[in-house]
């Protein structure tokens, strides 16, 4: 098992110089940082919490009060989540239904980029730097380093699915990635199999990365597939509302994944989540070797302590306010999103007769996570009474919550349910609300 000693408390700074740390593994000192107070020491936490609000928290916690010039390392893992972007829209990224199925929350994290799935397969980093010498490769580079040496020893694999002597590498967009078999799996594409190099290997995911840069300092995170479930991956990211729905967020960039576990199942022992744990922090320190340095474990327990909750960046704040409606969904971009009913026959499933309607659609355009402007548009009824209970319906969705008429993925401990029908006004008949509300449901 991976031992890091408690090095100084969870409310270490900069100014904290004259403290070794020791990294052991299996009761082996693998690697100190020595005393030094002529320069700046690094910082490595590692949390026990699986909290995914938590550790997100305690992330953006470190970003905003480590003195800028300190390098920091925080690893940690959490319980299974899909985890967002700061500038995403859930709506066009996530499958809600599978979610549900599967009480699988949605977590909306501070840095930029795209959706990944998370859970105790998955391994997360986060490395933090001066802004000045920030590099998107550098980081990854290291931990590619601590991949392919001892212990985890992706080199010394003689799996015959993965290239070893390619070991884990960073390809042009700074992900990291490994070398595999076309038979290692199912995912390839015409863009893979083109790009497969001589020996027929093609590329596979097992890192992604996100960035954050404020003022002056920045941040490099990511997530490491060790041994993660990809089939709950594939179906919470496989979302069906295609270009109707037209947001200005930002879009993930899928690309084939593998987890590292399946790849070089030779090296399984050495690809759990402590020994990655390991070796990460043992190449930090290298990285940093002229430096001291501490190890810190953290959990919930630091959400109480006062040294966190002083200032401007509380912790329990922090951690609360990821868990609120507001950031969920309130951070959501604006967009709109036009659904169509084409067969009146399918409001009949809903409980109301097919007489009267025709094809219609209704036009959303929400913004923060609210509904701004609802219209009917392209409408046909047969009636044109049933057109305006429609039409009044369809007007009183004006500044709704977008999650109240839609189905939307867990997303916590504060997660509500949608709205009931009959808290929306608009038309005299509840029949037609109540179907109409249903449908939308189902679509939007």
């Amino acid at each position: 098992m991976l031992a890091l000693t408690r090095g100084v408390g969870v409310g270490a700074r900069a100014s904290e110089r004259s403290v070794a740390a020791v990294v052991r593994h299996e009761g082996r000192c693998i690697a100190t940082a020595a005393s030094d107070s002529g320069s700046v020491a690094p910082q490595a936490y590692v949390s026990r919490s699986t909290n995914p609000w938590f550790n997100l928290a305690f992330e953006d916690h470190l970003f905003r009060t480590v003195d800028p010039a300190v390098p920091v390392c925080f690893l940690y893992r959490n319980a299974a989540c899909v985890v967002v972007g700061r500038n995403q829209n859930p709506w066009k990224e996530l499958n809600a239904a599978a979610m549900r199925s599967i009480d699988l929350p949605m977590v909306r994290r501070r840095s930029g980029g795209g959706t990944v799935y998370h859970d105790l397969g998955n391994t997360n980093y986060s490395f933090h730097m001066p802004r000045d010498t920030f590099d998107r490769r550098t980081h990854a580079e290291l931990v590619a380093r601590a991949l392919n040496a001892t212990p985890v020893g992706l080199h010394l694999s003689r799996s015959p699915l993965a290239r070893a002597d390619r070991g884990a590498y960073v390809n042009a967009r700074n992900d990291i990635c490994i070398r595999v078999q076309p038979r290692f799996d199912r995912s390839a594409t015409e863009k893979t199999r083109a790009e497969a190099d001589e020996q027929g290997c093609e590329e596979r995911k097992v890192s992604g990365s996100a960035y954050k840069l404020v003022n002056t300092r920045a941040y490099h995170h990511g997530t490491m597939l060790l041994s993660a479930s990809l089939g709950s991956l594939g179906s919470s990211l496989r979302n069906e509302r295609g270009e109707l729905l037209v947001t200005k967020g930002v879009a993930s960039v899928p690309a084939p994944v593998a987890n590292l576990s399946e790849a070089f199942a030779d090296r399984r022992h050495m690809l759990t989540h402590d020994v990655f744990v390991h070796a990460v922090v043992a190449e930090f320190l290298r990285t940093h070797s002229a430096k001291p340095g501490t190890h810190i474990e953290v959990d919930e327990s630091s959400l109480a302590e006062p040294a966190r909750n002083e200032g401007r960046w509380k912790l329990q704040e922090n951690f609360d306010e990821l868990q609120s409606w507001e950031w969920v969904f309130g951070q959501t971009p604006e967009f709109t999103h036009r659904v169509a009913l084409h067969h009146p026959a399918e409001l009949q499933a809903h409980g109301v007769e097919k007489d009267g309607w025709g094809p219609f659609a209704v036009e959303i355009h929400s913004k923060h996570g609210i509904v701004l402007d609802a219209k009917l548009a392209d409408a046909r009824f047969e009636q044109e009474r049933t057109e305006d209970e429609v039409r009044s319906v369809v007007h009183a969705l004006k500044g709704r919550r977008y999650d109240e008429l839609a189905l939307p993925p867990p997303w916590g401990p504060n997660s509500s349910p949608p709205a009931a029908a009959d808290s929306i006004e608009g038309g005299t008949r509840a029949t037609i609300r109540d179907a109409l509300l249903a449908w939308l449901r189902t679509r939007l």
